[in-house]
């Protein structure tokens, strides 16, 4: 076996409508009869990541979730057990968990046995332990008794006084419902319950008894008789304050480290920010969204760095189920905050199966839907988890766009108006009229200078480093303004603090902008950032914000948004707020949004109260304002709409999907060869007291979906719902592909682009009305035009060396045939062998794979690889890597690797590129994009033959290995020992299908 690379891939493998033949000996296909691969060239910069395919996965320590095959007591209790009871008493609660912890303790005397430390357990969310042992060991593992799965450890990244009243936060309170009596758990990195905002005395001398004077002061660790408040009534410290950089040291004491007070490396102020948005709240006019609300500080998140422990957090939701930890979990919180995730999140993650059971029991559960952009597919997990509400970040009442002007050279002079700030190193004064200076990328102690940028406002690249630490160096380098200038495109984001003191006025603008003003460079470029020069950004979406839909059920996410950027509790402070941006925001102002709601309507479910939120957020959001005015934002950005808190606790109606039991309809991706109904059932909720006859109506998102006629949906004109009960309707949506635009999305060079995702998705709202309410379900469909081409037969018998093969095609569009020489099949592997949700681990499942010979553009030979598997991957990235081994030279040693991976690095680009690595220098390249659709199950991997030492004489070797690159990184299948020799293929077509769609 050979090795592992990080990173993913997807798409086109197959037939054609031409003659077969039998090439003459010493024949070769020349240039003319090669399809041509040049345009999938990767023009300009490229930054693949560092990678050594030699490596083998599971050598050494690893760390892994070791399932057990009972149910944790979540599942054994019952659905929504806090709204209607559960199956077991208290008693048998206890008991049920003694016997898990039994079986727990059993087990672990063998994994010690074998070498084996325990990190954690959890037997309430999920039924698990957490270990660390030699990856030798992990068959032995799998063959104790009682073992369900093994998977590795996954860790997480950390992603109000005018946004509380702005989404109605402020009228629930004055009509009394406050979060009184209502418990919030934030999993974060802890809270600082000394903030005036918690209730604390909110001096340093309070803060320094609580938590010392750095984070080895052995005061952080205690209690110290200061521990729990009034406000902040429970917690526990999962991580301590080292890891990662030190081992996990969990303690009582859970308060936040705060930079405010602690020197660096101390960034522990996440979740002390989070919790005073959920529920803050001074006694005087500072109030988060649901002030009355109790918190718990449940510590899973770095002090250190924004990491997050996949054993902590998964602990950190068990202590949310049961926090007085006696094993009844009666005491379960209302809601659950994660402000945390990863991006392109999939149903195999472990917390996200946590979370669903958390969501099952009865607790709301509300998650970032993460900071990685407009991209197909990005949003993360626990977030993109069907139960989960994940909330995407809209923008704050007062938030405007800074354009930046470019005064000369006169080529390029004008307004940019496609830019974005950062909270931290905010625009001021701005610069005016100054020099330019391109200074590379700029990571401090990477990357010398490419010029000086004293005087000058500096030009960076992103990448590699945290650009607050890139700030920072031109800040002190005696920069007077800072351009971070992205390296793949979409719109510019935002960026989170990752550390530095020292700033400068800073605007993130497009790689486009920056390629511009690199042009240009030495003319010189001078610019101007002038704070009086604003675009109002009210009621639309934060670039950053991450899309949907999901990965592993291309359902709408996010779920709903919320402005993020609130100005909030800042650790060790005392007193002190700043602003705290991203989706990291945006979720708790979801999350003391459903405390009220649940205060007010105990009885409900999650899944009711996730539905009303949906139902009663404003629609009329927009992407920009300054760069598409008046422009709506998709489903799949917004969800629901923006969150109105105010709308939802006064509404006595809701819908929802009543198979999903989500506000929303999700109609998924489909390939459209021919016209298709699908069909959805609404339950529509009365809670009144008398029956109600509401109308039903539908609209589009865009008037030119509506117009085009390839999407319509049919449903009745009302429905009559009774008193206090609840009816259904069913939805039918209709598709004519001969009317649908062009699929111009790939999984390669147009990967990242949500504008192209944007221009073939439809979706809209249906509406629901009567006399005395107004709400919506949203819905969304991905039609794929497609072709249906199919061959006449399997089998082709030659005559005289020749034969023909029949293709005929019944799609709605020409379709394209790449041909291939088939050189290697796999079977299908057991279902048994596949995944469950929260696995943790993916398998990528190999079909067939094939070669050829192809133009690349000025006289020049490539070598594609055609992969195709089982199964379709909605996004080519992850979860799967293909690795094609080659032995040019045929000495049974293989020399190079073409692979796959995503451009710049994970959820930086969407963007799926094709690699290759030379085994004898250690030295990787990328010239194609890889030709790979989403959703789809074929990928073509394209390679120069000189970058294999190849020609189109020569026969080589060459094996195919599938990893798992979001997981494990583990080898999944292989087809291994096949030979091809380029320019003298088995077989030959003429009167190929060039044209057409994938």
């Amino acid at each position: 076996m050979k090795r592992i690379v990080r990173v993913g891939s997807a798409l086109l493998f197959l037939v054609a409508t031409m003659a077969v033949e039998r090439p003459q000996a010493g024949a070769s296909s020349g240039a003319a009869r090669l399809a041509d691969a040049s345009a999938l060239a990767v023009q300009g910069r490229v930054q693949a990541a560092a990678v050594d395919p030699r490596l083998v996965a599971s050598k050494g320590t690893v760390e892994i979730v070791v399932g057990l095959i009972d149910a944790p007591l979540t599942v054994a209790h019952g659905r929504n057990f806090k709204q209607t009871g559960g199956a077991l008493n208290a008693g048998q609660q206890k008991a049920y968990l003694r016997q898990l912890a039994q079986k727990q303790d059993a087990l672990m005397g063998q994994v010690r046995a074998l070498g084996g430390r325990e990190l954690g357990r959890v037997s309430k969310a999920l039924n698990a332990v957490m270990v660390s042992i030699d990856a030798a060991r992990i068959q032995d593992i799998a063959a104790l008794p009682g073992v369900r799965t093994i998977r590795p450890l996954i860790n997480y990244q950390l992603d109000l006084s005018e946004t509380v009243p702005y989404i109605g936060a402020s009228a629930v309170q004055a009509a009394g419902f406050d979060g009184t009596g209502i418990r919030v758990a934030v999993l974060d990195s802890g809270i600082d319950y000394t903030h005036a905002f918690f209730g604390g005395a909110g001096t340093a001398a309070a803060y320094t008894a609580a938590y010392g004077t750095s984070t080895s002061d052995s005061r952080t660790t205690t209690t110290d008789g200061l521990f729990p408040t009034a406000k902040v009534i429970g917690g526990f410290d999962f991580v301590g304050e080292t890891w990662p950089t030190g081992a996990l040291a969990p303690d009582p004491d859970p308060i936040g480290c705060g930079p405010a007070a602690i020197a660096p490396p101390c960034a522990g102020d996440h979740g002390t920010h989070v919790a005073d948005i959920i529920a803050g709240n001074d006694g005087g006019s500072h109030k988060g969204v649901a002030p009355g609300a109790s918190l718990y500080a449940v510590k899973v998140c770095s002090a250190v760095s924004s990491s997050c422990s996949g054993v902590a957090l998964l602990e950190g939701m068990d202590f949310a189920l049961d926090p007085n930890g006696d094993g009844d979990i009666s005491d379960a919180v209302d809601v659950v905050n994660m402000s945390l995730g990863a991006s392109y999140g999939q149903i195999e993650d472990d917390l996200s199966a946590a979370s669903a059971n958390a969501v099952r029991s009865g607790v709301v559960v509300v998650a970032s839907a993460g900071n990685s952009a407009d991209r197909p597919y990005i949003t993360g997990s626990p977030s993109s988890t069907p139960e989960v509400i994940s909330v995407a970040q809209t923008q704050v009442p007062s938030a405007v766009v800074f354009p930046l002007v470019i005064n000369s050279p006169a080529a390029i002079a004008g307004t940019y108006s496609n830019t974005a700030t950062v909270d931290w190193a905010p625009v001021d004064g701005g610069f005016n009229m100054t020099q330019v200076a391109f200074v590379g990328r700029g990571c401090p102690g990477l990357d010398a200078y490419l010029d000086d940028p004293a005087g000058k406002v500096a030009l960076i690249d992103r990448g590699a480093c945290n650009v607050s630490l890139k700030v920072d160096r031109a800040a002190k380098a005696g920069a007077v303004g800072v351009l971070i200038g992205l390296v793949a495109g979409g719109d510019a984001v935002s960026f989170s603090f990752g550390g530095g003191d020292t700033f400068v006025p800073t605007l993130v603008i497009t790689q486009s902008t920056s390629n511009l003003i690199k042009t240009y460079i030495t003319a010189p470029v001078i610019a101007t950032l002038s704070p009086s020069i604003t675009t109002p950004l009210v009621m639309s979406m934060v670039s950053s914000s991450s899309r949907g839909p999901n990965v592993s059920f291309n359902a709408i996410k996010p779920d709903i948004g919320a402005p993020g950027a609130s100005v909030s509790a800042l650790a060790g402070s005392g007193t002190g707020a700043t602003a705290f941006g991203g989706t990291s925001g945006a979720a708790p102002m979801v999350s003391g949004s459903a405390a009220l709601l649940v205060q007010k309507y105990p009885a409900r479910t999650p899944s009711e109260i996730k539905s009303l939120l949906m139902n009663t957020a404003e629609t009329n959001i927009t992407i920009n304002p300054a760069t598409q005015p008046g422009v709506l934002a998709p489903i799949t950005r917004i969800g629901g709409g923006e969150v109105r808190v105010d709308r939802a606790a006064n509404s006595t109606t809701a819908a929802w999907d009543d198979a999903d039991l989500t506000g929303s309809l999700s109609f998924g991706y489909l390939s459209a060869a021919s016209p298709t109904t699908l069909s959805k059932t609404v339950r529509v909720r009365n809670y009144g007291s008398t029956a109600r006859t509401y109308s039903i109506s539908s609209s589009f998102r865009y008037a030119d979906d509506a117009a085009s006629g390839a999407v319509t949906l049919s449903a009745p004109g009302s429905i009559v719902v009774g008193a206090n009960s609840s009816a259904t309707f069913r939805v039918r949506l209709s598709i004519d592909p001969s009317k649908l635009p062009t699929w111009t999305l790939n999984g390669g060079s147009r990967g990242g682009d949500g504008f192209r995702l944007q221009g073939v998705e439809f979706d809209g709202y249906l509406g629901i009305a009567d006399a005395t309410d107004s709400i919506h379900v949203a819905w969304q469909v991905l039609p794929h035009r497609s072709a249906a081409v199919t061959p006449a037969a399997t089998n082709v018998t030659l005559s005289g060396g020749t034969g023909t093969l029949a293709l005929s095609n019944a799609g709605a569009v020409d379709g394209r045939v790449d041909v291939f020489s088939l050189l290697g099949t796999s079977g299908k592997i057991a279902k048994k062998f596949l995944p469950n949700p929260g696995d943790n681990f993916a398998v990528v499942d190999l079909r067939a794979v094939g070669a050829r010979l192809v133009g690349i553009g000025g006289g020049n030979f490539g070598v594609q690889f055609a992969v195709n598997t089982f199964g379709q991957r909605a996004h080519p990235n992850y979860p799967a890597e293909f690795d094609v081994y080659i032995d040019n030279n045929n000495d049974g040693a293989p020399d190079f690797v073409v692979f796959n991976l995503e451009n710049v690095g994970f959820a930086a680009s969407g963007q799926n590129v094709t690699g290759v690595f030379n085994l004898a220098t250690n030295t990787s390249s990328v010239f194609f994009f890889t030709d790979a659709d989403l959703d789809s199950a074929n990928a073509i991997l394209t390679a120069p033959l000189s970058a294999l030492g190849l020609t189109p004489g020569t026969q080589f070797g060459f094996s195919v290995f599938a990893f798992d690159n979001y997981f494990t990184g583990a080898l999944t299948d292989a087809i291994e020992g096949m030979t091809y020799t380029l320019g003298t293929p088995r077989f030959t077509g003429s009167g190929i299908p060039a044209a057409g769609v994938p």
